[in-house]
């Protein structure tokens, strides 16, 4: 038995170009299957969502009476110009802290007469398995910047805890 035949047939069965393009074709098809059947394997492990009430502990330091003054237990905070599911649950209002130098030089710890540190708790329920996790929009790691804002305030401040809770 001949590999080519008279007119040019691999096992007087199929053209040589003609296997090339069918084999070119199948496993375009089939790596375009596998890309397809990977990513709704990824989805599916990731749609494995454990909801949970995430609490993230800010601090706001520095801040003006007015700012300390006019957060609110209960009020939600805003991104993109609407409200969001993230909503105060505890407010703790102290005298600022800083560094100062005595008369001798040194480095001491000072209360300010003005301004105060800001203690902030913020809840919302997210998917506590995200690499990236986010609350009101923004991505929350400890000691990451966060931007406080609601209706009425906004205040930069730093993420100190974050803890999560089964929903209620």
């Amino acid at each position: 038995m001949r590999f080519i035949d008279e007119k040019g047939r691999l096992f007087g069965i199929i053209n040589p170009v003609d296997l090339i393009v069918i084999v070119l074709v199948l496993s375009i098809v089939g790596g375009i299957g596998y890309r397809f059947l990977s990513s709704m394997l990824n989805m599916s492990e990731n749609s494995l969502e454990e909801e949970k009430e995430a609490y993230v502990t800010l601090y706001a330091s520095l801040q003006i009476p007015e700012v300390a003054e006019s957060i609110k237990i209960g009020d939600r905070l805003v991104a993109n110009n609407q409200y969001t599911d993230a909503e105060v649950v505890d407010v703790q209002v102290t005298p600022a802290q800083y560094v100062d130098s005595n008369s001798e030089g040194k480095a001491v710890k000072s209360e300010h007469p003005l301004w105060k540190d800001v203690k902030i708790v913020i809840k919302e329920k997210i998917n506590a398995s995200d690499v990236i996790l986010k609350v009101s929009e923004q991505e929350v790691r400890v000691g990451y910047p966060f931007v406080f804002k609601t209706q009425t305030v906004e205040a930069n401040s730093k993420i100190r805890a974050i803890e999560f809770k089964d929903p209620e």
